[in-house]
């Protein structure tokens, strides 16, 4: 019996137990049970240790992260480090690219990859490293694939906080008077043009709102492109230091903005105070049906930018991801990451969804062993564990279990787009009756969503927002963005605000005319499509315009051409307006022939007779334009000389 109750005071456990009484760290003890379960043989557990430079190791791990293994700081709560993993070399050649700079060698880096790889996450970390090096800063905004605002309106906040950021800097430089008079000779009366984009310009030089602007016509969009990079050139020469800007999500971009990025880069080829940072999915551009994103990443090849691609991470990046997140030695983790890396295809995003999901199963559980506090594991469920591609069912698990109250607010947040404003938050919870904000606060705990400062709440990846989006019936959805959109319509003309009007309108669109009856309702609409299709073509965004003037036309009545004369005649015109731009000949001949049909003057129909002269000779159509030319010259002339014969 003494043998036996020695031997049982003796085993590693036993030992292990006295030492955690006695305030040794964890990650210390959990060593020397490990070192004495060699012993044991055939009886050794998993975690007993292989050779001595897995014990070396370790060791060097407490000695290089104490906070983290020594500490005893691995709560039962999944915290994702801010670290990146297995990007040493990509983290390098951005680097590099920066010195490139200041040498004028190169412009900036292109990161592209699939979803989920991490491309956002590197690009900020990059941005905020050099920050810290260099005494400059980042300057960032995202592009968004459903939440589609005005034309530049994502480049214009970027440089709109460039200007504020320029103004406080040139202050404590005493340098405002120079840089007013270099703005003042640059840009001269088209100043408040560009103030409609920049309207922290006024904080950098004085804007009369009495001199003349440019009206909206074909060459506004190249003066805008113009003034943009004069302002940047000026703006970025008087920087205290660099100054990154950073660009997400590139392939939801409107033309409009890629034609500006394009300006940009080649305008500050000479320029070694900016820094461009792009983070783009290039399968997603290569697929695209809008073949100006297609041809505009093409071109960006033919720029002095560097291209580097994120591939997914390997099994030793898994491996690194896991450890820091449980706080376990790799040596312990590596079994799981093995099995983590098979099912989530090595990508970061999914990796880290896929803990959270196997901690709500229950697969992966906080324990207590004896008085060793550590992360355990079900390997063998684990294992069996049927995850899909890219792991999106385990999102949609996740959100089938959320209270009503939170999938009622992924929906909200799911119409908006990938992120929603404080503004537009407060508009909803009025209408809807409830405290949206705190319902998103609820859901941002869940790990859907992320609170960006005081201004909104953002996804934490377009995957989850369009999963989000499709756990709704088509008809809900139509029903929310109606709703949604008049709810957004009604506080913008109120308060006069162009931004909300256009949020509104989107909203409005996306659900169609077949949820509104009221025909003064649809007129409305119709009118707004119409009045903000001519501004997006103004800027020669041809593309989103054309989508304006067709929404339009959609709200209007069936006998539109009785009681809506003016509008129908003024849609169908800028629609083969805008087809025209983008040599969809067929489309111009199928509006302008509408309106041929419908008009009650020769003067009426002149806009559509010359688009198709036009798209037809842009089509290289000669002898078939040279007909209707001189058809409608035939008309022409004989109202002439009907006009002379009453005279």
């Amino acid at each position: 019996q003494k043998k036996h109750s020695y031997e049982e005071s003796n085993c590693p456990s036993a030992i292990v137990a006295r030492l955690a009484l006695l305030g040794i760290p964890h990650a210390l003890c959990a060593l020397v049970e490990d070192l004495l379960e060699c012993n044991q043989e055939e009886f050794c557990r998993d975690d007993a240790y292989r050779s001595f430079e897995d014990v070396y190791s370790e060791l060097q791990l407490m000695i290089k992260e104490p906070s983290k293994y020594l500490c005893n700081n691995g709560g039962p709560r999944l915290v994702m480090s801010d670290k990146l993993y297995g990007r040493e070399e990509e983290i390098k050649r951005i680097q590099e690219a920066y010195k490139q700079r200041a040498n004028g060698d190169c412009a900036g880096v292109v990161i592209s990859g699939e979803a989920g790889v991490g491309k956002s996450r590197l690009a900020r970390i990059i941005g905020e490293l050099n920050r810290a090096q260099n005494s400059g800063t980042i300057l960032g905004g995202k592009f968004d694939q459903i939440q589609y605002s005005q034309p530049l309106s994502v480049i214009a906040t970027v440089f709109d906080d460039m200007c504020w950021f320029i103004a406080a800097d040139v202050r404590s430089q005493g340098a405002n008077e120079i840089v007013a008079l270099c703005l003042e000779k640059a840009l001269g009366s088209q100043a408040i043009l560009l103030s409609k984009f920049l309207p922290s310009l006024s904080n950098l030089v004085t804007l009369d709102s009495t001199q003349s602007t440019l009206s909206y016509c074909t060459d506004s969009a190249e003066s805008v492109r113009f003034l943009f990079c004069k302002t940047v050139e000026i703006l970025s020469s008087y920087s205290s230091g660099p100054i990154t800007i950073f660009l997400d999500d590139v392939q939801w971009a409107d033309p409009a903005s890629l034609l500006l990025i394009s300006s940009l880069l080649q305008s500050s080829k000479d320029n070694k105070s900016v820094f461009f940072l792009f983070c783009i999915r290039d399968n997603d551009c290569q697929h695209s049906p809008d073949s100006t994103v297609n041809s505009w990443y093409q071109s960006i090849f033919e720029m002095p930018l560097k291209h580097i691609t994120l591939a997914n991470l390997s099994e030793d990046g898994v491996n690194a991801m896991v450890s820091d997140t449980l706080c376990l030695f790799p040596r312990l983790t590596r079994p799981l990451s093995r099995v983590l890396h098979r099912k989530a295809l090595g990508n970061p995003f999914f990796v880290w969804q896929t803990l959270k999901v196997l901690q709500k199963e229950g697969y992966l559980y906080h324990s207590l062993r004896g008085t060793m506090r550590r992360w355990m594991w079900d390997m063998d469920k684990i294992s069996e564990l049927r995850l899909s591609e890219n792991v999106l069912d385990l999102l949609i698990r996740q959100m089938d279990i959320l209270p009503s109250d939170l999938k009622m607010g992924l929906e909200v947040a799911s119409c908006i787009g990938a992120a929603v404003s404080m503004t537009v938050l407060g508009i909803l919870s009025s209408h809807l009756k409830v405290d949206l904000a705190g319902i998103l606060e609820r859901v941002a705990e869940k790990g859907f969503m992320d609170r960006v400062g005081t201004e909104k709440y953002r996804f934490v990846h377009d995957r989850v927002q369009q999963e989000a989006y499709k756990t709704m019936a088509e008809h809900r959805r139509s029903e929310h963005h109606t709703t949604f959109g008049l709810a957004i319509y009604s506080q913008a003309c109120s308060d006069n605000d162009d931004d909300l009007l256009r949020i509104s309108l989107n909203q409005i669109n996306r659900a169609g005319p077949g949820t509104i009856t009221d025909l003064r309702q649809k007129a409305m609409i119709a009118a707004l499509n119409l009045k903000v299709g001519r501004r997006s073509a103004a800027l020669k965004d041809f593309g989103h315009s054309l989508s304006y003037f067709e929404n339009g036309k959609s709200f209007l009545d069936v006998g539109s051409w009785e009681h809506q004369y003016k509008l129908s005649i003024d849609l169908h015109d800028a629609a083969a307006d805008a087809a025209c731009a983008l040599g969809a000949v067929s489309d111009v001949q199928k509006y302008s022939l509408s309106v041929l049909s419908h008009a009650t003057s020769l003067e009426d129909k002149l806009n559509a007779m010359l688009a198709i002269v036009k798209s037809l000779r842009k089509s290289l159509a000669l002898q078939e334009a040279k007909q209707w030319g001189v058809k409608f010259l035939q008309e022409l002339g004989s109202l002439i000389f009907s006009v002379l014969l009453q005279c």
